[in-house]
């Protein structure tokens, strides 16, 4: 019962954060909207805002979506399951994660994840430090997609430290 309202209480502070930059307060600009890989991601919280320390994205992730499995060099992630059914493969763990479920991925530890429910999920993801989400605003302004673009996804994640490996699904 505790484990639950620790986690009820973190989404309820992550959404009460996340609703406060979206709505402006302390922004000079509108939150920035992209597409990527069919993820539609919004940056809630911009390196300018942190002075580089961290991003935070709010992902809206369609069934079956997720990334390629990759690794960061640079970067270490914190992926917060605010809606839907979500699996993370990330080293040799194999995570189940519903609303209130918080995963860690550490710089150099291969991972990915892929929404398994039957309806779109919502991630809040904090990258630390900023620098990942340039790669994204590159990837949704140019239309890059998979296959087609499969090339240059893959030139543009090593500009950015990330290397891509085989998938961690079965």
């Amino acid at each position: 019962m505790r484990n639950a309202r620790t986690a009820t209480s973190i989404v309820q502070t992550i959404a009460v954060v996340a609703l406060y930059i979206v709505l402006g307060a302390d922004n000079e600009k509108p939150p920035v909207s992209l597409q990527i890989l069919g993820i539609k991601m919004i940056l809630v919280v911009t390196a300018a805002q942190t002075k580089g320390a961290s991003v935070t994205m709010e992902e809206n992730v369609p069934p079956g979506a997720g990334p390629p499995a990759h690794i960061h060099t640079r970067e270490d992630e914190t992926l917060t399951v605010t809606r839907g059914h979500f699996r993370f493969w990330h080293g040799t763990r194999v995570v189940d994660a519903l609303p209130g479920t918080v995963v860690y991925f550490p710089r150099n530890e291969p991972h990915q994840f892929r929404n398994v429910g039957t309806t779109p999920g919502n991630l809040v993801v904090t990258i630390v430090p900023a620098g990942e989400e340039r790669m994204f605003l590159a990837i949704s302004e140019r239309g890059l997609t998979i296959p087609k673009d499969q090339a240059e996804i893959v030139r543009l994640g090593s500009e950015y430290g990330i290397t891509y490996v085989p998938s961690l699904a079965p």
